[in-house]
């Protein structure tokens, strides 16, 4: 209520407010959604309250943000209040270098020995994004993660590449700079340190290996939606990752929705 009458004072002192709510599903889910009825049994009544009040919303912009919007509350998304929906979809290769590049910044001090052989830090620098985001895209048997066995009788394999997402850009440039600066410091050289591609190539690899992507079977059917699965389409998955245990071991088990 609070945050609505802050939205609703601002709006009268001629600002346009924003109201901007993240992982709504969280606070703004269906009841088989929410651990506890008491709180989706008070807060999506009170919202849609505040939504329909009196006092007008007009003026007042209201975001919400979800990556499982199937989860959130039907009341909210109803026409009148929240009506107006933007599917924002996993960046592709293009889209990828743009991302990088936001990360890769052109003040960022790069590999000497890249500069000097690409000519210059800006083309060194389009190289390692280049190279980054091939990478990252790469359709390969090492890069194959997950087989979705469909009730049509077809098989489709996800790669890395089909779970790449702006956070996991930014991790994978997090990484590149700790190990350009950690180098720097084993060999005592700043001077000459900087960021090389191998360094961002190396970033890709380990954020899968470190991170299994693969989910825990408990939770597949979340992945399948957060991918643009239709759980119900869907009669087995099986992860592809040879150099996890854990992996081989589902693997084995299989998993049947």
């Amino acid at each position: 209520r609070e945050l609505f009458a802050q939205a609703r004072q601002k709006r009268k002192e001629g600002f346009l407010p924003f109201i901007f709510i993240d992982e709504a599903e969280s606070i703004l889910g269906t009841r088989r959604s929410m651990r506890s009825h008491n709180i989706a049994n008070t807060v999506v009544p009170m919202f849609c309250t505040e939504m329909d009040g009196i006092d007008s919303l007009q003026d007042v912009v209201i975001i919400l943000a979800s990556n499982r919007h199937d989860l959130i509350d039907p009341a909210i998304l109803r026409p009148g209040r929240i009506d107006r929906k933007i599917k924002v979809g996993r960046p592709d290769q293009e889209s990828a270098k743009d991302i990088f590049g936001l990360y890769v910044t052109e003040d960022l001090p790069l590999d000497p020995v890249a500069v000097k052989d690409h000519g210059g830090p800006g083309k060194a620098r389009e190289a390692f994004i280049e190279g980054a985001t091939k990478a990252l895209f790469a359709r390969t048997e090492e890069t194959k993660f997950l087989e979705v066995a469909l009730r049509s009788g077809r098989t489709e394999s996800l790669h890395f590449g089909d779970l790449a997402s702006g956070a996991l850009i930014d991790n994978i440039v997090q990484r590149a700079k700790e190990a350009a600066i950690k180098r720097a410091i084993d060999e005592k050289s700043i001077e000459q340190a900087g960021l090389s591609e191998e360094d961002l190539l190396e970033a890709v690899r380990s954020e899968y290996r470190e991170n299994e992507v693969f989910p825990p079977t408990d939770s597949v059917e979340d992945w399948l939606k957060l991918l643009d699965y239709d759980p119900e389409n869907v009669v087995r998955v099986q992860p592809k990752t040879a150099n996890s245990e854990r992996s081989r071991d589902r693997a084995a088990a299989g998993k049947v929705i």
